[in-house]
């Protein structure tokens, strides 16, 4: 069974899918594989869980699984039970090519920390047998390269919620120009809110450990002097981007990234990512997924003095 129980203690990759689909599910496959061939670290967990309930009954599972050699997790359960749990992610049922492509970290404490979306890299490491299954626009998929996330940067990212906590990782170099709306339709650029410290925050409103973090990253940020906090959603509507503000109580306006590309530019393959950015524009450090408030805090110290 796939339960709280049976994750209890584990930090576990969860992605949707289901097994008619022929466009991103067969390269989530692809990529589980591919992770499966790592050396993971200790008590990790993999589990792909249908949005198709009504197709993917356990024993159609256990032929998809024993058809492609695959050993990890794949889960089913009733359509109610699968509504709830993919409910979190803003995931809905689907049956064929039409669904959200999700794949998320939890840790072993059970919290969501950093949910990616679309397609993942696989490059040449997938089976004939996945292969077969995918239409036109699956191998599309597969000969795009993806969007710019797959193997190493999910186990990056395992290494990162599995071990000790860490600071954010040292960046280097000049935060990329930017001019975006905000969402009371103000033009904002990155060059006006130049000479003092930034903390660019990276969300969307699918994004549950945005959720967490946000209230916590405006009071801390809020509470100094020195830094501005600049929030940035990715590719929400102005209207879906104010709901969720207000819904987490944070009352200042984000930015709207409605094309991903200032993402994109900042590295922001996974949500949340938080970059913090020196007075005069250099990169000092990139938080990849939910932040501890001790890390935050330690983070604004260090920009505030310099």
């Amino acid at each position: 069974p796939f339960n709280n129980a049976t994750i209890a203690g584990k930090d576990v990759v969860i992605a949707a899918f289901h097994t008619t689909c022929h466009q991103t599910c067969p390269l989530y496959t692809a990529l589980f594989a591919q992770l499966e061939k790592q050396k993971l670290p200790a008590g990790v967990l993999l589990a792909e869980v249908t949005t198709d309930p009504a197709t993917d009954t356990p024993s159609a599972l256990a032929t998809y699984a024993k058809n492609l050699g695959a050993s990890w997790t794949f889960a089913t359960g009733s359509a109610d039970a699968l509504t709830a749990f993919w409910k979190t992610f803003q995931v809905e049922l689907a049956t064929g090519d039409s669904h959200v492509s999700t794949l998320a970290l939890l840790d072993r404490h059970g919290y969501i920390r950093l949910v990616y979306r679309g397609v993942p890299d696989v490059g040449h490491d997938i089976s004939p047998a996945l292969v077969t299954t995918l239409g036109a626009e699956g191998l599309r998929e597969l000969a795009s390269g993806g969007d710019g996330w797959g193997t190493p940067q999910v186990l990056q990212s395992l290494l990162t919620i599995s071990g000790p906590e860490q600071p954010p990782s040292s960046a280097g170099g000049s935060a990329p120009a930017f001019a975006l709306t905000d969402t009371e339709g103000r033009r904002v650029s990155l060059s006006g809110l130049l000479g003092r410290p930034l903390v660019i925050n990276f969300w969307a409103t699918y994004c549950a450990p945005c959720k967490v973090e946000m209230p916590m990253l405006q009071s801390k940020v809020e509470a100094q002097a020195s830094a501005q906090l600049v929030l940035v959603d990715e590719g929400d509507s102005a209207q879906a981007a104010r709901s969720f503000l207000s819904s987490v109580g944070v009352h200042q306006p984000a930015l709207l990234d409605s094309d991903l590309s200032v993402g994109r530019a900042y590295g922001a393959i996974a949500l949340p990512i938080t970059v913090f950015v020196r007075a005069d524009g250099s990169i000092d450090a990139r938080q990849i997924g939910q932040l501890e408030e001790r890390v935050l805090v330690a983070e604004l110290a260090k920009l505030g003095g310099q």
